[in-house]
């Protein structure tokens, strides 16, 4: 009886086992048709707790693929290491009315997609090896692009900045535009001065001045990014106004790539806000000016009634904060 009843039970179990084994090799979730064609070797599924997957494998080529898969297997990043990405994933992943777009032939590889709420960006490299950036809306319309130590072709400079920025004294102290995004009617541009500064400014779509900076040098695009979001080292000197454009409301970020760089203090009309800038106030002078008197390490530009408040260092090299009057003057300086 003994043998018996363990000779049914290892029957049981192997029954058990097999079942187990077909049932999963029956629910292991299908690879989307575009990652599926690629026959990547040394697959890895790994699912999040959001329900998005991640993917990795490697093509027959040797090229380390990622990609991010959402629930309904629609591929929502890609990305290629050591390589580029194959062309059938890119024609999967990018709409063909932008595949065909002029932007898009400035890639001579592309290496990475991001399906973002608001716009599709593409990263690659120029056929001269430089890296690229390139973003599109929602619509296909061209926002943004970045070219690492070049210049933006001239057609896109003209489609990324209405008439009316281009027409601004500023855009013509560009030597080199290197990087334009034109996001709800706020347009950044950033590039390269004729004495080799690194240059930013921002304006709204009327061509007004929202932000404008100058750096010592032009130095690697991340530390430049760094300052660009408030982390400034020692040398920037580059005025930061906070005027308000037309968009500007409570809880809206109002810097470059959507940080929120209104600044308090003085003059601010609540918490996190500032008062605008007057109008025809120049940034671009007062900055020349502030800068030619030994002035530096300027913070936010804001106002305080008819005057403006300015954070800097002064010429002695001591943290001050500096009142101008409406036209630009320094009318106080007071230690901080």
């Amino acid at each position: 009886m003994a043998i018996r009843r363990f000779t049914t039970s290892a029957a049981m179990l192997a029954l058990i086992a097999g079942i187990g084994t077909t049932a999963m090799a029956q629910t292991a979730p299908a690879l989307p048709a575009p990652l599926a064609g690629l026959n990547l070797n040394g697959l890895d599924i790994e699912t999040k707790r959001d329900g998005m997957r991640k993917i990795e494998g490697r093509t027959a080529d040797g090229v380390e693929i990622e990609a991010m898969i959402d629930m309904a297997d629609n591929i929502v990043a890609v990305e290629a290491d050591d390589g580029a990405l194959p062309q059938p994933l890119i024609d999967a992943v990018v709409p063909a009315d932008l595949r065909g777009q002029p932007a898009m032939a400035l890639f001579g590889s592309i290496t990475e997609i991001k399906q973002r709420p608001e716009h599709l960006g593409i990263k690659g490299l120029q056929p001269t090896g430089a890296e690229l950036e390139i973003k599109f809306d929602r619509q296909n319309a061209l926002i943004g692009v970045e070219v690492e130590d070049g210049a933006v072709p001239a057609d896109l400079v003209g489609t990324l900045l209405p008439q009316a920025v281009r027409d601004n004294d500023i855009v013509g102290q560009f030597d080199r535009i290197d990087e334009i995004e034109n996001r709800g009617g706020r347009i950044e541009v950033q590039g390269i001065a004729a004495n080799g500064e690194t240059m930013r400014a921002e304006f709204d779509g009327d061509g007004r001045v929202l932000r404008f900076g100058r750096d010592d040098g032009p130095g690697p695009r991340h530390e430049r990014d760094d300052e660009r979001r408030g982390d400034r080292g020692p040398g920037g000197h580059g005025m930061r106004g906070s005027g308000q454009g037309p968009d500007h409301g409570p809880g809206r970020g109002d810097g470059p790539r959507g940080e929120d760089r209104r600044a308090g203090g003085p003059g601010g009309d609540g918490p996190g806000r500032s008062a605008p800038i007057p109008a025809g106030f120049d940034t671009v002078a007062v900055n020349q000016r502030l800068s030619q008197a030994g002035y530096g390490n300027f913070g936010f530009l804001r106002a305080d009634g008819p005057r403006l408040i300015l954070d800097a260092t002064n010429p002695q090299g001591e943290t001050v904060t500096l009142e101008l009057d409406p036209q630009g003057e320094v009318v106080r300086e007071s230690a901080r």
